[in-house]
């Protein structure tokens, strides 16, 4: 008897990790959270605390999945081309060399190979987006001029800064303006998966902040608990 209970207690000591969230079956693990940190696939803001960072790398690796098995359903991801080398290289520059990169994923038991998939998902995504939607988000002359004289130049004066003519930015303003159309499309392809699809988020909710209470606020009444 005993003998055949062995396997058992060594299959339930096997740690199992972590599942952040599920994407329409597929889980999304605290290790897949861990190589885009490590890669810095998304940007921390500033006074991001860890809780609000690793909540928005798994919104990020969430709506990845989205994407990537909507153009696995497709065919597409075995067409579209990309260089691998050129995203590892570019995740090496944002992690601050390759030997940081390295030390990071040897801190975390992770191995190159499984962040060079990643990075290969994020990579024909991107590609995609660029041949799909980039070329049809140019602005118009008069979105360039609405934009600046409503937005960006008195943002300039607000802050003391000499504001130019537009004819001197307007190559800059509408690289701004392409890449706000640009994630706009993103995001409408993106939410419309979300709503056809199934996701679960395992993840705790935001804190709300506490409401501020004055001085002449008394304090709340302590709430009884029966026996």
């Amino acid at each position: 008897m005993l003998a055949l209970l062995f396997p058992l207690v060594v299959m339930t000591a096997v740690e199992v990790e972590r599942v952040l969230a599920v994407v329409n079956g597929v889980p999304i693990i605290a290790s897949d959270a861990e190589l885009a940190e490590a890669a810095v696939l998304v940007p921390r803001q500033v006074e991001e605390s860890d809780a609000e960072y690793r909540r928005a790398v798994v919104e990020a690796l969430v709506d990845l999945e989205l994407r990537w098995q909507d153009l696995t359903a497709a065919g597409i991801t075995a067409r579209v081309q990309i260089d691998p080398d050129a995203a590892w290289r570019a995740t090496v520059q944002r992690a601050g060399g390759e030997d940081a990169l390295h030390r990071k994923l040897a801190e975390m038991g992770l191995g190159e190979r499984e962040l060079r998939e990643l990075l290969r998902h994020a990579a024909v995504v991107q590609a995609y987006v660029a041949s799909r939607f980039a070329p049809f988000v140019r602005p118009t002359p008069q979105e360039v001029e609405a934009v600046w004289r409503q937005e960006l130049a008195p943002q300039l004066e607000k802050a003391g800064k000499p504001v130019p003519v537009l004819a001197e930015v307007r190559g800059e303003v509408e690289a701004l303006l392409r890449e706000r159309k640009l994630s706009a499309e993103i995001e409408r392809w993106t939410a419309d998966l979300a709503k056809r699809g199934e996701i679960v988020r395992y993840l705790p909710r935001p804190a709300e902040p506490a409401a501020p209470q004055t001085e002449s606020s008394p304090p709340p009444a302590p709430t009884a608990h029966p026996n």
